[in-house]
This record gives C-alpha cells, sequence and structure tokens, in this order.
C-alpha cells in the first residue's frame, strides 16, 4: 500500500510540474525541426512525467525530522545480493508446492525487490525508443540514475534531514541497472504499434518545411527572451566592476577602452555625457 500510495501521491502533484518542465524541451524540439508532432510531444511529456513519479517513489512519505533524528537503523548496505538470502530466509516460498506461491508475493522480501526492477524497466525503454542508446549506454546511464536516487537517500534529501531516512542499498544499484537493461531489452516489443523515431523526426521536418505565424512568433519570444536575459547579465557585470552606468558614458568608456589600444590612440578628455559624445564623434 506504501508504494501505492506515493504512485498517487504522484499521479495528483506531478503532471503539472511535468507540464512546466515539458514546455522548454518541446520549444528545443520545436526550433530543431519546425514543427512538433502529438506523438513527440506525447513522449517527451511522458518521460518527464515518469523521472518525476520515480523520483517521488524513492523520496516519499517524507518522515518528521525529529523522527530521523532517533533513527538507529542502519545507513548502507554493501554487502550484494542479500535480498537473495532474505527471499530466502524470511518467504513462505517453497518450490514444489505451488500453494506458497501466491502468499509469497504478497511478502516484503519479494514485493521489494520487485519493485527496484520495475521502477526503472520504463527507463530502459524511453532510452531505446526514443534517445536511441545501445545496450552499453543504457547500461551506464540506468546506472547512472539508480546511483542519483541511492545518494539521494543516503544524504538525508541533500542534507535536509539530520541522518538518511532510507537505506543506501547496493541491491538496489544491481536490481535498478537490471530493470534498465530489462527495458532496453523489451523495448522493441512495447514499442511495436508507436511510430519510430525516425517517423517522429521525418513527420516534424515535414511539418516544419512551412514557417508559419506561430513558429515566427515564437522565434521571437525566444529572441527577445535571450536579449534580455543577455541585457540582465551585462548590467549586472557592469554594476558590479562598478563601471560607468548613467546616460552615453557607458558608450564613452566602451569606445575610451578601444580608442586607447589603437597604435595612434589620443587620450579624450572626460566631460559631462554631451561633450563626451562630441568628442568621441569628432575622433571617428
Amino acid at each position: 500500500m506504501l508504494y501505492l500510495d506515493n504512485i498517487i501521491t504522484a499521479a495528483t502533484i506531478f503532471p503539472f510540474v511535468a507540464i512546466a518542465l515539458t514546455i522548454p524541451v518541446l520549444i528545443y524540439h520545436y526550433r530543431r525541426f519546425g514543427a512538433l508532432t502529438f506523438w513527440r510531444s506525447l513522449v517527451i511529456y511522458s518521460f518527464i512525467f515518469y523521472l518525476l513519479a520515480a523520483y517521488c517513489l524513492i523520496i516519499l512519505p517524507l518522515p518528521p525530522k525529529s523522527v530521523v533524528a532517533h533513527l538507529t537503523t542502519p545507513r548502507y548496505n554493501l554487502v550484494p545480493f542479500t535480498f537473495v538470502r532474505e527471499f530466502i530466509n524470511t518467504t513462505h516460498w517453497v518450490w514444489n508446492q505451488p500453494a506458497t506461491y501466491l502468499a509469497t508475493l504478497k511478502q516484503a522480501a519479494t514485493i521489494q525487490p520487485l519493485f527496484n526492477i520495475v521502477l526503472t524497466i520504463p527507463f530502459g525503454v524511453y532510452l531505446r525508443y526514443f534517445f536511441r542508446t545501445s545496450f552499453k549506454q543504457t547500461l551506464l546511464l540506468s546506472f547512472g540514475l539508480t546511483l542519483f536516487f541511492e545518494l539521494t537517500q543516503l544524504s538525508g534529501l541533500y542534507g535536509i534531514y539530520p541522518r538518511p531516512y532510507r537505506l543506501f542499498d547496493v541491491d538496489d544499484l544491481l536490481l535498478n541497472t537490471g530493470g534498465g537493461l530489462i527495458g532496453f531489452g523489451l523495448a522493441p516489443l512495447l514499442t511495436y504499434f508507436l511510430p519510430t523515431r525516425d517517423a517522429l523526426d521525418q513527420a516534424a521536418y515535414i511539418n516544419g518545411q512551412k514557417v508559419g505565424y506561430l513558429r515566427r512568433l515564437l522565434a521571437l519570444g525566444i529572441d527577445y527572451c535571450l536579449l534580455k536575459l543577455i541585457g540582465i547579465i551585462v548590467t549586472a557585470s557592469w554594476r558590479l566592476l562598478k563601471l560607468p552606468t548613467f546616460g552615453n558614458d557607458v558608450f564613452y568608456y566602451m569606445f575610451r577602452k578601444w580608442a586607447l589600444l589603437r597604435p595612434t590612440a589620443r587620450p579624450l578628455a572626460r566631460s559631462n555625457t554631451r561633450q563626451s559624445y562630441f568628442a568621441i564623434k569628432n575622433y571617428c
């Protein structure tokens, strides 16, 4: 039930967060291909939503800090395949008694390893289907994702808590990475009826041949935001260096620095803003 509660929480909160994070990615793809297709937008959104939901599952529920401060449970497990020994020692499974199978599936020693595998299966599917990664790249990226999850737990949610409230487990590294590889293997089967990545790109290129008003407006908006950002950075840097910041003195200061670097440069007398402007104009 704990995993189900976390999934419900993720499904309630993160769709809106995923939309906010998807928009910049969609803008990038729109600028690159000139158009957006329904399937591309859906795949990108679902991938971001999946990552948010997976992150939610490894940090929730958030306990009170006072409770975490008094925990005495182990912080980490560095012994691999501990989950196998726990399964053998704590479950009711008997290989030649099928009646024990259903009860075994309901026990924590079975549910937790299965959950860790299933958690990253979609990640492997996305990597092979949409990002077209190789087996080796999928292995490294799946390991990197699960390592990020485990370090998040080990750090006590980046220092917010006085100590870890979840176990850093080497078995989770193995199971999550294995889940990513399983997803890589299942990707052709699970995405059989979906358009291929090449088909998505081709459809976007075809739709992007015509530059419509929406694309022009979007390009204008992006260029305006970039110029504003550059202006903010330049202004902040200018003030931080305590350089002239009034009237045409900024232009005068930049020109004077350039003029003094010329072999035939001669100094310009600085007076008020209007005199500085005419001095530069006469110098040119």
